[in-house]
């Protein structure tokens, strides 16, 4: 599966005004060998979080292009549309179980990053995440874009991002109802959640 790059700041009044900033960065790293894809947009909750993510056919594509000697150019050209500078940022890498397109690809893609709790392990999580994306694919949930999907932090042992679509962040809220209790409660026994956000993501390349 590929690798997914996933990076978040805070935006500058410039991408706020101007979100396609986000393309203009990328047309040094979009010609590099390996690059698929490439979404950016805004955190719901706050609208002022930014988040870009790019989608490489493997680490070592990511680790020649970051390689070139371009590369410093999209670094600089990045500083119009941050708040701080390029190189204070953290960037993620998530390798997903599944396509992860249908949740990127939605009005609003929910992201949650979960850790297993001591004494737990990948198995114990995978063994609740998969019937449970089931009974919620299943259900019909208004604002819904099935299928959700989850994946592995690379390098990061037990830390999972799990995403799904939705046309807006309340229609997310709405579904955790009497189908969703239940599986939520056992995922809850088994991993704590470090975060939960809604970005308003678009398809920059």
């Amino acid at each position: 599966m590929p690798v997914i790059e996933i990076t978040s700041f805070e935006a500058s009044e410039a991408l706020l005004v101007n979100p396609s900033l986000f393309s203009m960065v990328l047309d040094i790293v979009s010609t590099a060998e390996g690059f698929i894809s490439a979404y950016g947009g805004l955190q719901v909750e706050d609208k002022k979080t930014a988040y870009l993510s790019l989608t490489w056919e493997s680490m070592e594509c990511y680790k020649k292009a970051v390689a070139d000697p371009r590369y410093p150019e999209m670094a600089t050209k990045l500083s119009a549309a941050i708040v701080g500078k390029p190189d204070t940022l953290t960037y993620n890498f998530v390798e997903f179980r599944k396509d992860h397109t249908p949740s990127f690809d939605a009005p609003v893609t929910e992201f949650c990053t979960m850790q297993l709790k001591e004494g737990r392990k990948a198995e114990d999580f995978e063994a609740v995440i998969e019937p449970m994306h089931n009974a919620i694919a299943a259900a019909g949930f208004s604002g819904f874009h099935p299928p959700p999907t989850y994946g592995d932090f690379v390098g990061e042992s037990g830390h999972f991002l799990v995403t799904s679509g939705w046309d807006r962040a309340k229609d997310h809220h709405a579904a955790r109802n009497n189908i969703t209790k239940p599986w939520v409660d056992k995922i809850h026994e088994i991993v704590e959640v470090v975060s939960l956000v809604h970005v308003d993501f678009h398809k920059c390349i």
